[in-house]
């Protein structure tokens, strides 16, 4: 018998290495379908936001109208003025929208001040003052009215006012408030 020690070393187990580009396909596909996601998430809240404001908009009684009827029966001038100044009415009309999601749940528009608006809203920036420029909503409310004024590029200063008895009233003014707006009473737009 020989005297000699014969060891066997056991089979040690491989450890596997992720390479660097299996990582950087993880991470590269991890981007990839988060983007995809975020998109599709501000694709459905866009459109959940618009169908909002159409049955917002299809809901509200109108009080007033244009004077003289429809825009084909205007001046060139007061036709004119409309279409440059869309965008200003269109901000009054969100600047409701965005009002009545503060003051749901409550019976009261005083939750529904340029506090209360600006984080609901990052296309618009609401003020106590005066507005200045479409995009500048100038904002005022009692327990039972909102109302909000927006100057348009023309220089017409649009009011609209608001009150679930009354439902909305649209109007011109001068001084471009809120407070302006709670109390217009020639409904021209």
């Amino acid at each position: 018998m020989d005297q000699t020690f014969n060891f066997r070393a056991a089979p040690v187990p491989l450890r596997r290495r992720v390479s660097r580009r299996t990582i950087a396909f993880a991470v590269a596909a991890l981007l990839v379908a988060s983007s995809f996601a975020a998109f599709s998430w501000w694709v459905i809240d866009s459109e959940r936001r618009s169908v909002d404001r159409a049955a917002v908009d299809a809901s509200a009684p109108i009080v007033g109208t244009l004077s003289g009827g429809d825009e084909a029966t205007l001046d060139p001038s007061a036709a004119e003025r409309l279409s440059i100044d869309a965008a200003a009415r269109a901000d009054a009309r969100t600047a409701l929208n965005v009002a009545r999601e503060a003051a749901s749940g409550r019976a009261t528009f005083l939750d529904a001040g340029p506090g209360h608006l600006a984080p609901l809203s990052t296309s618009l920036i609401f003020v106590d003052g005066p507005s200045q420029a479409p995009g500048v909503v100038s904002v005022a409310s009692t327990r039972d009215t909102w109302a909000s004024a927006v100057m348009g590029p023309s220089g017409t200063c649009y009011l609209l006012r608001f009150s679930p008895g009354d439902g909305v009233t649209y109007g011109t003014g001068t001084a471009c408030t809120g407070v302006e707006a709670l109390t217009a009473a020639d409904p021209t737009w």
